[in-house]
């Protein structure tokens, strides 16, 4: 694909930005989680997690080598999980009390399925 290098690098970038929004909210407890401020809770800052490796893939659909497109498809794995692992803490019902997820929650996992496939379609000339 002749723009996948520049779409992933949007995608990072768009990642990045939705690590910083709501994931959940608690109004019992009037706690809005996002992916860098946990609030009161033990849920941690996962979204330093996946900001350091969209960082990491953003420079990695830069460079035109074949290693660093193979160490993207890693990067990429590991964001679609970390996403998908965000989602189960996050949403599951503790003690009658369900949060209310938002969009970020989501969004975290489709952008990361898309960097994901990014990652499969890099433009390399390989000789």
């Amino acid at each position: 694909m002749k723009h996948s290098q520049t779409i992933g690098i949007l995608l990072c970038l768009a990642l990045i930005y939705a690590t910083t929004q709501p994931f959940v909210i608690i109004e019992s407890r009037n706690w809005v989680i996002t992916g860098w401020n946990p609030v009161g809770s033990s849920f941690g800052q996962s979204g330093k997690f996946l900001s350091f490796f969209a960082v990491l893939s953003t420079l990695f659909f830069a460079l035109p080598y074949i290693w660093a497109k193979r160490f993207n498809m890693v990067f990429g794995a590991l964001m679609l999980a970390w996403a998908f692992r965000n989602f189960l803490i996050l949403s599951t019902c503790q003690m009658g009390e369900c949060p209310q997820r938002q969009w970020a929650l989501y969004g975290c996992i489709i952008l990361s399925g898309l960097i994901l496939l990014m990652t499969f379609l890099p433009k390399i000339k390989v000789s």
